[in-house]
């Protein structure tokens, strides 16, 4: 990843690296923070305006689990929500999936 490339350059630097190939990986490290930047930049200013607050949440997976079991109308929506997700995700409410799941056992 881009935040183990400066842990590395400075590892081959203390264990007596050549000048030259720390200096070429640092400019290279650069050069691709910059770009990496850049890209996000492109990215977030091409995006609708209407789907920007998408990309940011303070909810956590937990909560958004839990959240779209309690709010979903429909079975699939509901299956979707727990049965894909990590137990841990739904286990506060898990009385009302077990709850569910026995009152719709029948239909299924």
């Amino acid at each position: 990843t881009m935040g183990s490339l400066p842990v590395a350059i400075i590892l081959y630097e203390v264990t007596g690296g050549k000048d030259s190939v720390i200096s070429l990986a640092w400019r290279l490290l650069y050069i691709f923070l910059l770009i990496t930047l850049v890209m996000f930049i492109v990215f977030f200013l091409s995006i609708k305006t209407g789907y920007k607050h998408t990309f940011v949440s303070t909810e956590s997976a937990k909560d958004f689990t839990i959240r779209g079991f309690k709010e979903s109308k429909d079975d699939e929506m509901k299956a979707e929500r727990v049965l894909n997700n990590s137990r841990h995700h739904w286990k506060s409410i898990e009385w009302e999936v077990k709850l569910w799941v026995e009152t719709n056992w029948h239909k299924w």
